[in-house]
């Protein structure tokens, strides 16, 4: 049997290549049209169905007591299945809390400290408003999957103690009180300043 097939004029690797050069080329853009599915929960509320990652922590200088920014950048991927709506920062416990200013935070598409286009934000808050080191803030419009975003948050100084500070860093997928996905933790590294 196989030495007919091998014979047989049908299946010359000539003949064959263009067919299945077709059948992929008919089928690829039927594939890629499918939308992303989003995930419901029982409760009707939505999830990721790919987490977004945190992919940079940075902070604009690193001696402590200087002035900086401090950067946080997501990439939600393709197949997210859902918008990013919010993401929420909080410094792990530490005896020296770096001290945000709210009213100064702001966001843009990318991942450089040159920035990007800006996005707009809706608010910019925290569960415990007097801890100005838990900042949450929503995008208007949600950051869509495929997107970078990178938050920008501002201090008017780092702390005076060097060493290692991390932050929590939580995505909400668009959706009423949809639960939040804890990323990680982002590391900023502060040294003693050199003066």
């Amino acid at each position: 049997m196989v030495k007919k097939l091998v014979h047989n004029p049908f299946f010359n690797s000539q003949r064959l290549l263009p067919l299945v050069a077709l059948t992929v080329g008919l089928a690829l853009p039927i594939t890629l049209a499918v939308p992303a599915r989003t995930t419901q929960l029982t409760d009707g509320r939505t999830a990721f169905d790919h987490a977004p990652r945190l992919v940079r922590t940075a902070s604009s200088f690193h001696e402590a007591d200087a002035p900086s920014t401090y950067q946080f950048t997501l990439m939600v991927p393709a197949n997210a299945g859902a918008s990013l709506q919010a993401v929420r920062i909080v410094q792990d416990p530490n005896p020296t809390l770096v001290n945000f200013d709210m009213g100064r935070t702001h966001a843009f598409r990318g991942n450089s400290f040159a920035g990007g286009p800006a996005v707009s934000l809706a608010n910019v808050g925290g569960e415990k408003p007097t801890d100005s080191n838990e900042v949450m803030v929503v995008f208007d419009p949600p950051i869509a999957p495929g997107e970078t975003v990178t938050v920008s948050l501002e201090t008017d100084r780092n702390p005076r103690a060097a060493g290692a500070y991390h932050f929590g860093v939580t995505a909400f997928p668009t959706g009423e009180n949809s639960p939040g996905l804890f990323l990680g933790y982002g590391r900023v590294e502060l040294f003693e300043n050199a003066r």
